[in-house]
């Protein structure tokens, strides 16, 4: 389950996972910069397997809110 807020005037979206770590969207950055990844603690995550993983997630998600 995802919890998506919307901030700066759509601008930004922040997609809070299961395991309360965060993946923050910026739509005013250039598309490879755009996703930060944080952990619970919410310290940035550096590894790429689990940013790839977090990434899906939110594609999936936002590709379920599209159907909709």
């Amino acid at each position: 389950m995802i919890k998506c807020e919307y901030g700066d005037n759509g601008n930004r979206c922040l997609y809070y996972l299961n395991d309360r770590s965060l993946v923050q969207e910026s739509r005013l950055v250039p598309v490879p910069f755009s996703l930060r990844f944080y952990d619970a603690r919410q310290r940035m995550i550096y590894s790429d397997a689990i940013r790839q993983q977090m990434k899906q997630v939110v594609m999936c998600y936002k590709n379920s809110i599209e159907d909709k």
